[in-house]
C-alpha cells in the first residue's frame, strides 16, 4: 500500500550520472519540513487505541536514500523498477524510500520513490516529490537542520496518551454536534448531504460492481507500465468536445481497458471506478499533512463500442458526481468513521477496499507545468504509482507534469498476463 513515482532524469551537461551523495544531501536538508519522515508506526499496548507515530531514535537518512547496486542495474530499468515496487516497506522504521538508478541505456538516470499510504495520499505524494526536486537548475543544496528525537515514551505513557487523544476526539465530535443543534439550518443541510452520500454508498454496496477479470487474487509481484502523452493533444480534445480534461483522461482509459479486455479474450464490461477527490481548500499546505482525499464512484463505459458515446457518458457521470452532494457527504462519512468501535471500523475498511464496491482506481493528479531539476539534472518525466488493495489487480494513475500527461498502469503481472499491452492501448484509444 505504498504510493510512489518513477522519474526519468537527464544528467547535467558534462556528467553521465546523478550523484548519490548530492541527492542524499538534498533530501537531508529538507527533512525538517516533514517530521513524519523521521517517525515510525508504534502499536498502542493492549490495542487500546489505533497505532501512533513516534520519533525513531535510530533514524539515518542513508537507510532511506540509496543507489541500486550494479548487479541489479544490469537487469534493466524495467526489472529494477518492478522489483523496487514489489518489495514492501519495512515496518520497523519510517515508511519511505528513494532509490537511484544511476545510468540507463539511453544515458539518462532514474529515480524511484515510495511512501506508505498511511502517511500521504497521491496529491501530497506529488508535493513530497517536489521537496526532492528543485524549480531551478542552479538551486543550492540545503543544509540539514539540527534534529533531536523526542524522548522515548513508556508503554503505559503511549497507551494513556492514545486513549486521551481518542477521548478528545469524541469530545470534539460532540461539540460539533452541539454546534449543529444551535444552527438548525446548517444541521439540516449537513444531515441531508451525509444522508445522500450514505444512500449512494449503500446502493453501491447492495448493487455490487460488475464481475471483471481485473478482480482476482493477487500476489506480491508488481509491474509498472508507463506511457506519456503530450498535454496539448488532450487539451485540444477537451476544447473541441467541450468537456473537462479529466473526462478525456477517463474516456481514454475506458478505450484502453476495452482494447485490453478484447486482447485477453474477455468481453468488455462497464466497470465501476473509484475516483479519488482532493478535499483540500485552495492554498492548503499538503506536504506531511496525511490523507486529505475522499472518494467517488463512476461508471466507466468500457462495454460501449462508440468512442463519442464513451466520452459523453464519462462527462455526464462526472457532472452527476459533483452535482449530487456525494463528495462532501463521503468526506463527512470518512471523518465520522474514526468514531466507530474497532470491529465496525475494521469491517467498514474491508468493505471500502472490496471489489464488491469498485473494480479499479483511476487517479488523475495535477502536477507542475514547469520543468523540475535534481541539482543540475532535469526531470524529464514523473509517472505516479497508485496502490492496489486485495483482489484489485490493476490501478491507473495519471500525472500532468511539464508539457505531458504521464500514465501509469500498476498491476500484478501474474494476475494480468500481458498487462504491458496497456501502454499501446492507451495511445490507440487516444487516437481513436
Amino acid at each position: 500500500m505504498h504510493v510512489g513515482w518513477l522519474s526519468i532524469v537527464e544528467p547535467p551537461a558534462g556528467s553521465d550520472r546523478v550523484e548519490l551523495a548530492e541527492l542524499t544531501q538534498r533530501v537531508a536538508g529538507r527533512l525538517h519540513l516533514l517530521p513524519r519522515f523521521r517517525q515510525r508506526v508504534t502499536p498502542v499496548p493492549f490495542g487500546l487505541a489505533e497505532p501512533v507515530w513516534c520519533d525513531f531514535p535510530a533514524f539515518d537518512v542513508h537507510d532511506h536514500v540509496r543507489e541500486l547496486p550494479p548487479a541489479v542495474v544490469k537487469l534493466g530499468v524495467q526489472r529494477c523498477v518492478d522489483a523496487f515496487f514489489s518489495e514492501p516497506l519495512r515496518r520497523d522504521r519510517p515508511l519511505w524510500e528513494i532509490a537511484l538508478i544511476p545510468r540507463l541505456a539511453d544515458g539518462n538516470c532514474a529515480l524511484v520513490g515510495k511512501i506508505h499510504h498511511a502517511m500521504v495520499d497521491g496529491v501530497a505524494a506529488v508535493e513530497l516529490g517536489l521537496l526532492l526536486f528543485d524549480i531551478a537548475a542552479d538551486a543550492e543544496i540545503p543544509s540539514p537542520a539540527p534534529w533531536r528525537p523526542a524522548p522515548a515514551q513508556s508503554r503505559a505513557s503511549i497507551a494513556f496518551d492514545a486513549v486521551a487523544d481518542r477521548t478528545s476526539d469524541a469530545v470534539r465530535t460532540a461539540g460539533r454536534a452541539a454546534g449543529l443543534i444551535r444552527r438548525p439550518g446548517s444541521a439540516a443541510a449537513g444531515v441531508q448531504t451525509v444522508a445522500r452520500a450514505t444512500l449512494s454508498i449503500a446502493r453501491d454496496v447492495l448493487q455490487p460492481a460488475p464481475a471483471s477479470h481485473l478482480n482476482v487474487e493477487i500476489g506480491p509481484a508488481r509491474v509498472l507500465v508507463t506511457h506519456s502523452i503530450a498535454l496539448a493533444r488532450l487539451v485540444a480534445l477537451k476544447d473541441r468536445c467541450g468537456v473537462k480534461l479529466n473526462d478525456v483522461v477517463l474516456a481514454t482509459c475506458a478505450g484502453a481497458l476495452r482494447r485490453y479486455a478484447l486482447s485477453c479474450g474477455e468481453r468488455p464490461r462497464n466497470l465501476r471506478v473509484m475516483v479519488p477527490v482532493n478535499t483540500r481548500q485552495p492554498g492548503e499546505h499538503t506536504a506531511g499533512a496525511g490523507n486529505r482525499i475522499t472518494f467517488g464512484f463512476v461508471e466507466l463505459p468500457v462495454g460501449c463500442d462508440s468512442t463519442a458515446e464513451r466520452l459523453r457518458r464519462v462527462s455526464a457521470s462526472m457532472e452527476a458526481l459533483k452535482r449530487d452532494g456525494r463528495i462532501p457527504g463521503s468526506s463527512a462519512l470518512l471523518a465520522g468513521a474514526s468514531a466507530l468501535p474497532e470491529p465496525a471500523k475494521d469491517r467498514a475498511a474491508r468493505i471500502a477496499a472490496s471489489p464488491r464496491l469498485y473494480n479499479l482506481i483511476i487517479s488523475n493528479v495535477p502536477g507542475p507545468r514547469t520543468p523540475l531539476y535534481v541539482g543540475r539534472a532535469r526531470v524529464r518525466s514523473i509517472h505516479p504509482v497508485i496502490p492496489i488493495p486485495d483482489r484489485h489487480a490493476l490501478s491507473i494513475g495519471v500525472l500532468t507534469y511539464d508539457r505531458s500527461a504521464h500514465f501509469s498502469c500498476y498491476a500484478d503481472p501474474r494476475a494480468l498476463p500481458g498487462v504491458e499491452k496497456l501502454a499501446d492501448a492507451i495511445e490507440d484509444a487516444l487516437i481513436e
